[in-house]
Order: C-alpha cells, then sequence, then structure tokens
C-alpha cells in the first residue's frame, strides 16, 4: 500500500493509502460491453477507510468509481476516468 489517493463526495476529501493494479482482461472486455472503461484498480487496505465516496484523484486524474469489491479487510476499487463536465466540478 505505497499510493496514496483523494477519495472524494461533494465538497468533502480524504486521503488514503492504496495499492495498484490493473484491470484484467477480460474484466476489462466484459465491461466494455455494457459501456462501462475501467481503468484501474484501487485496493485500500481497510474497508472502512471508504464511505461511498464516487470519485478518487490519483495523481493529476480524476476518476469515477465503477464497482467495489470486497475482500477480507481489504477493498478493492473499480474506476474509470471522470467525464470533462465531473473534472471541472470536482477535479
Amino acid at each position: 500500500m505505497n499510493e496514496i489517493v483523494t477519495l472524494i463526495e461533494g465538497d468533502v476529501r480524504r486521503d488514503v493509502f492504496c495499492g495498484l493494479r490493473s484491470v484484467g482482461h477480460t474484466e476489462f472486455y466484459e465491461a466494455h460491453s455494457v459501456e462501462y472503461h475501467p481503468e484501474l484498480k484501487f485496493v485500500l487496505a481497510d474497508y472502512l477507510d471508504y464511505n461511498g465516496e464516487t470519485y478518487v484523484k490519483h495523481g493529476a486524474v480524476l476518476y469515477r468509481v465503477i464497482r467495489t469489491y470486497r475482500t477480507g479487510q481489504e477493498l478493492e476499487l473499480t474506476v474509470g476516468k471522470a467525464s470533462a463536465e465531473e473534472v471541472t466540478l470536482y477535479g
């Protein structure tokens, strides 16, 4: 867990530690067939660090949370790039 992301919901922003994973090719193509465009997975060490936030900022890039998946104590956030409008509002 050596990355830091900012979780965003409205005006509330919180930094949390996470790991970074890529989206598998099967998941990528299945998601595209239903109009989702997953880019990355951020893995939070503790699912309690996540409070249902809609956006995640990593570096200069704003992402929208597509899916969450809990495994034990960890929580995986699958994200896709936010739209230009969302970047204007929350970026």
